[in-house]
């Protein structure tokens, strides 16, 4: 049988993820401000790390127009409206291909 996991790295992970949502927060209205909205409710963020912004999409023709052709241009404006927290590098994924 494992062992319990101890009550501190319990609340440290909850702590963690927690200040992850809030982050999370920041880039999702960044996002809201430069997509239109009939793209909005098909994106969602995942993960910010290392300078790393990760989307993903639950749209087939929407993650290929936004990752082929709008990538830049959307790093660009989140960058200009979190100018503290910048993208070096902006991800799409399409929805329902697993969380890695």
């Amino acid at each position: 049988m494992a062992e319990p996991e101890r009550a501190g790295d319990f609340l440290k992970a909850i702590l963690a993820e927690a200040g992850q949502g809030r982050k999370r927060n920041r880039f999702r209205e960044a996002l809201d401000h430069v997509l239109p909205e009939n793209q909005r409710e098909h994106c969602q963020v995942v993960s910010f790390r290392a300078g790393k912004l990760v989307i993903e999409v639950d749209s087939a023709p929407l993650f290929a127009e936004l990752s082929g052709f709008r990538r830049e241009e959307l790093r660009l404006a989140m960058n200009e409206y979190l100018p503290k927290q910048p993208i070096a590098q902006l991800t799409f994924r399409l929805g329902g291909t697993g969380h890695v």
